[in-house]
This record gives structure tokens, sequence and C-alpha cells, in this order.
């Protein structure tokens, strides 16, 4: 590996120890994010010519409200089970559904359905391009989000169980609508209400055990967000500066540098700003490499599916990446974020039909003895050099050859 990609990486890691110091944990909406937002803007404008930043309406809560109103919805159903009237029935069922439907598209597809029902804030892009030599002929846009999350004390607290203190929950959840539904319809062919077998009730009232937690799955404490994902910015920010120098200046490559707000919040600022951005993204052949969560280097992976499995990224990109990185002498896992798995701001652009392509670099096996992301523990301590300088190497290299295309 090059002394030159360790001194970037360095860069990078005192960006983001310089960020945390100053502004702490920037959750969108709140003004530490607006403020940090500001800075990144101006070290970013050191190396691009025409740094700008783009600030949109946000409402975080929609998805930060989702442990709440998922503890709040299961006590309507199961009190809904227990009275057993048809009146309260369907209203139980009514409320359930709804909430089925707002975890969907919520937290499964990243939608905006129920944001008009929330709290408004101001969100913040910033973008920073550097042009090539001569005339453009394709462009390679640099993503990483800045904005960092509330803690998830499921994942500080005994992370090997979470699994199952997330997805019991969500069995009852179901289990409880599919009882009301049953109920509902039993009632409407009957005369009278009908009768409920107590294992049900029982095991819906233990289930309480498992669900009222859920009301504090995303508490109100921050995650200072050094790893998740305050180094996907700053890698963006050392490949402009490398760039932008005379020696390696791209001669038909614009290098587009995007770092987005809102990404812990379902992705707002990627959507943000593929709408706001229409022309720049359709003026010339267009791909994106997304940045996020890079610990540690035994985990760098090329994303292959992602949003919850739901999305497609680029094959074409994970095999040109991947032979990059093997003619350096590095390997990259290759995988699919799973069911419950999330997803990142690469995603918004693959579902775009745009050429994307997500590098990780953080352990997704179901069962961990340790999460970082969305805790107290994601600080820059967490981050490895070698993670990140071989992420700067690759993805420069990866961009010289799309230049000689």
């Amino acid at each position: 590996m090059s002394t030159m990609y360790n001194k970037y990486a360095e860069n990078a890691l005192r960006i983001i120890r310089e960020i945390i110091t100053k502004h702490g944990p920037r959750v969108s909406g709140t003004r530490s994010c607006s403020t940090a937002a500001a800075d990144l803007e101006m070290i970013l404008a050191k190396f691009c010519k025409n740094a700008r930043h783009e600030s949109f309406a946000i409402h975080p809560n929609s998805l930060y409200s989702i442990g709440k109103i998922f503890a709040v919805i299961y006590c309507i159903g199961l009190a809904s089970v227990l009275i057993g009237s048809q009146l309260i029935l369907a209203i139980g069922l009514l409320f359930m559904l709804t909430g089925i439907l707002y975890f969907i598209t919520n937290f499964i597809l990243y939608l905006d359905t129920f944001d008009r029902f929330f709290k408004k804030a101001e969100g913040k892009n910033v973008v920073g391009i550097v042009e090539p030599k001569d005339v453009v002929k394709q462009q390679v846009i640099i993503v990483g989000h800045h904005d960092s999350s509330y803690i998830y004390p499921f994942y500080e607290k005994v992370p090997l169980l979470f699994p199952i203190r997330l997805f019991v929950p969500i069995l009852l959840f179901i289990f409880c609508t599919g009882v009301l539904l049953i109920l509902f319809l039993s009632g409407i062919s009957m005369a009278n209400d009908p009768v409920l077998p107590d294992w049900i009730k029982f095991t819906l009232l233990a289930g309480l055990v498992f669900v009222l937690p859920m009301y504090g799955y995303i508490s109100k404490r921050q995650s200072p967000g050094a790893g998740d994902n305050l180094i996907g910015c700053a890698i963006g920010i050392t490949l402009a500066q490398f760039f932008q120098k005379t020696e390696e200046s791209l001669n038909n490559t614009r290098l587009v540098v995007l770092l987005t707000d809102g990404e812990e919040a379902g992705q707002k600022g990627a959507k943000f700003f593929i709408k706001n951005n229409k022309t720049l993204i359709a003026s010339v052949d267009t791909i994106v490499i997304n940045l996020d969560s890079i610990y540690d280097y035994e985990n760098l992976a090329l994303v292959k599916r992602e949003r919850n499995g739901f999305t497609r990224l680029s094959k074409k990109m994970v095999k040109e990446i991947q032979t990059v990185a093997e003619g350096l002498g590095y390997r990259f896992k290759e995988i699919v974020i799973p069911f419950g798995g999330g997803g990142t701001d690469g995603g918004q652009f693959a579902r775009k039909r745009i050429e994307t392509v997500s590098i990780i670099g953080m352990p997704t096996d179901i069962l961990r003895s340790e999460i970082i992301f969305h805790t107290m523990k994601d600080m820059p301590d967490k981050i490895s050099a070698k993670a990140v300088s071989t992420i700067i190497e690759v993805v420069s290299e990866y961009i010289k050859k799309v230049d000689l295309r």
C-alpha cells in the first residue's frame, strides 16, 4: 500500500475527529447537524471550485418514532382482542393494519407516505464538484451521509440477543393482527361475539414482555456517528483533494462529492438530491459509489442488494471494482443486505436505474457480539486506518480506469 494513501487516510480520520469534537452527534434536523454541514462545506470548498449546500424539508421523526408507535398500536390491538366486541375489534384491526402499512412504507421501503404527520425540520446536503481537464464524458458521484443516528439500546445491551428482541415482537404483532382479523370476520358470520381460547390471550399478554421494550427501541441519546457515516464524507473529501491536484486531475470524468443529510431518517437527502439534480445526473453517463459504515478492513464489502434485499445494485460495478481491488492485492467480500438489515443512500440511486455500488466495512452477521453503529461506541478509534486507506486507493484507481473509457 502506498504511503500516499496512508496520508490521505490519516487526513480523513483527522477530519472526522475535528467535526465530532466541535459538533458532537449530528441527528437530522438539529442545530449540530446543520453547523457540521456548514463546516464540511467549507472543507470541501478548498478542493472544489463550486461547493454548495442544498436545503430541503425533512421529517426525521417519521422514522425515529417507529418503536413508540409499534408498542402503542400493539397495546391497542391487545385491548381490542380482550374486549372482543365487534366494534372494538374493527377499531383494533384498523389500527393494526395501519401500523403494518406504516412499518412497511417507512422502515422496509423507506417511502415518504407518513411524513406529513410529523414535525418538519431543515435538512442540508453538501455538494462539491471537481471538473476534468477536458470535455465531460462521464461523471462519478461519491456519496456519504453526514447525519448521525439516535442510539438504538438493543444494539448496546447484549447485542447477541438483538435478533430475538426485534423479531419476536414483530411476530407477536403479526399474530395479534391475525387474531383480530379472524375474530372480526367470525363475528360477522355469527350471532354472538366469538369466544377466544385462553392460550391466545395468555400468549398476547405474555408478549408484552417483548413488545413494551420496543417503546424505547430508539432512544433520545445521540450517536457520535464516526463510522456511520462521517467517515464516508471524509473519504469523499479526500478523493476531491486527490483529483484536484494537477498531476492527478481527470481528463474527461467529472467527480461529484455528495454529503447527504437524513440518511438515518430514511435516505431523505439522497432522494432530494436525485429529484433536485435531474439535469446534472442526466447530462452524461453517471455512476454512483456510496460509502457507508467503514470500520474494519476484514469486513470491507461490495453490496449486491440492499434496502432490505429489495434493490439490486450494479453487477457490472461490483465486478469492475473487485477486479481493481484484486489487482492491488485486496479482496472485498460481496454481500446482500438481508431483510431487516436496512439500507443506504446507494439504494435510492439504484431505484432510479443509475449504476450504483455501495461499499461498507462492518460485519453483517445476524449474531454479533458487538455492534458499533447507532451506539455511543461509534467513535473515530473504532475505524481502521487500513480500511480507510484501502477504500481511498481502490476507489481512486477505479475512477482512473473509468476516465480511460
